[in-house]
This record gives C-alpha cells, structure tokens and sequence, in this order.
C-alpha cells in the first residue's frame, strides 16, 4: 500500500488507473501509522453496482465511499459539490450532477480570479473548532483539485431558475439537501455520527439556496451574499 495526506489524514490505499493518476498530488512518505486503511474488494463492488462495468470508476467511487466513511472518525465528511477558493476561504456549490455547479464556479474564477479547491467530493472536517474544506484525490472526471485545507465560509445549495434569487436556509431546511449529496447509505452508527456532524456544520456555516440562470449576475450574487 502507498500512503497519501488527504485532508490531514494519513491514508494507506492501494489504487491503479484512474484513482492513481488522482492521488498522485497527495502521495507521502509513510512516517508512522496510518489513521485510514482504504480495503475492498473490486469484484464485490462490481457485483453490488451492476450498472457499473469499468473497474476503474468502480475503483474510484468505491475509494472515495470508504474514505468518506472513515472520515466520520475523525470528524469529517464531504458533500457532492463543486468547492472553490477566494480570499483565504472555501465555498461549495452543491446540487445534481448535471445541474450546473461546475458552470457557476468557472464563472467565480474568470470574474474574480477564484480557484478550484475540488470539483467533485472535497472533504470537509470540524478540526479545533473550526471547519476546515480540502482537496481530495475524488475530484471529478478533470481532476479539478489542490491538496490543500482553507476554512470553509460557506455553502450554495444551487438550482436552475428563470430569474437569480440566493435567500438563506436553516439547519432544518437544509439537511434533506444536504443528505442527498453525501453518503446516505451506512449503518446506524456512523449515520447517527453523520447526522450529528452535519447538525453542526449547518448550525456554524451559512447555507443559502441559489436559483441561478447561466449568466455572470448570478455569480456576482451569490459572491455579494456569500462573502459579505
């Protein structure tokens, strides 16, 4: 096994192909113990997701599933978003694959020279009181990611719309959007650790939700709000 940092963490995983290639901005001497062991086994994962036929995406989603798991340990977890960097802190847009999070982020680095944190799964973890947002090697199919930790300053909960609105949301009105982009299928205790983490991060960030069109006034609203 190689040993990676990823989100502070000492990772030991054994990866090829795809994931490989991702992980190779993380890679560490191995100085001492691991805190995460990443183990599977590729044909049972093939054999529990059907619909997936390439052994590397298997190997890539079930990685990055494992890791999001043990991170519950150590206080963290990640949320399917797109995380960018500006002045010293993160922000995360989160929505389906396909609804245009990616599109407002470019729009954060060409309008206001942010830039990419992760563009897939970052990591998020309450470190010393504070909640801190990092790279990881699960980073989307370009690979978006810097191995790095910034104090995360907020979270979009974005949508398509016909007109630009950001309003903020409360923990309760959250987590039903936030649970459907992370990890929703584990066993008891680690979703009763989940749902206490999360209870947390929701009650410490601002959360908003972004109805946006594809134009460059929705990204200098969210920023207004956002950053304010």
């Amino acid at each position: 096994m190689k040993r990676y940092i990823i989100a502070d963490l000492a990772v030991d995983m054994d990866v090829s192909g795809r994931t490989l290639k991702q992980a190779a901005a993380y890679a560490a001497p191995a100085n001492g113990p691991a805190d995460i062991t990443l183990k599977y086994d590729l044909r049972k994962v093939l054999e529990l997701n059907p619909n997936v036929k390439d052994e590397e995406v298997a190997e890539y989603l079930a990685t990055g599933a494992i890791f999001a798991r043990h991170m519950l340990s150590f206080d963290g977890l990640y949320i399917h978003s797109s995380a960018i960097i500006l002045d010293g802190k993160a922000y995360l847009f989160s929505a389906p694959s396909g609804t245009g999070k990616s599109t407002h982020t470019e729009k954060w680095i060409r309008l206001f020279g942010a830039r990419y944190l992760n563009d897939d799964k970052p990591a998020l973890r309450l470190v010393d009181g504070v909640w801190m947002a990092y790279g990881t090697p699960w980073s989307g199919k370009h690979d978006l990611s810097e191995n790095i930790g910034v104090p995360l300053g907020g979270i979009a909960v974005l949508r398509r719309g016909e007109e630009n609105t950001i309003t903020p949301m409360v923990p309760a009105e959250a987590l039903p959007y936030i649970m459907s982009q992370s990890i929703f299928q584990l066993p008891r205790e680690y979703m009763e650790k989940q749902l206490t983490l999360m209870d947390r991060l929701l009650r410490d960030i601002p959360v908003w939700k972004l109805y946006c069109r594809n134009d460059d006034e929705a990204a200098y609203l969210s920023k207004k709000m956002m950053t304010k």
